[in-house]
């Protein structure tokens, strides 16, 4: 009897798994071609694997006073973003920077993107 719950628990967790992947697969599509995707699957994993954390990981959101933005104005680029409850990392059309982060004004507003470094990232993946 516990096999047979150990079977469909497991069977489960991999339904739930490639759901999962299959989600991450359409938002990276913001990037690549279906071709594309599928050849970075097979052929540069690490990218693939890189990317997916990207999607929801290359970055976060924050606070900031209006005397912070006006007194460093020239740190901030500015970006428009519909929902930030739901933010594709490569909708955004932001280029990582290989060891610098990058802070943005949202929607004119004291709210903040900040979108980490390339080193951040594979960092963090090490980690994982």
């Amino acid at each position: 009897m516990t096999k047979a719950i150990a079977i469909i628990l497991l069977f489960v967790c991999s339904i739930s798994i490639q759901a999962q992947t299959k989600d991450l697969d359409k938002q990276l599509l913001k990037k690549y071609s279906k071709k594309k995707l599928a050849s970075l699957k097979l052929d540069n994993p690490t990218e693939y694997e890189f990317s997916k954390y990207c999607v929801n990981n290359a970055f976060y959101t924050g606070k900031t006073s209006k005397e912070k933005i006006a007194t460093n104005h020239n740190e901030y680029g500015r970006i428009k973003i519909k929902d930030l409850t739901n933010i594709n990392f490569f909708e955004l059309n932001i280029e990582l920077k290989e060891k610098d982060h990058q802070a943005f004004i949202i929607n004119e507003s004291t709210n903040l993107l900040i979108v980490k470094s390339k080193t951040r990232i594979l960092n963090e993946l090490k980690k994982k």
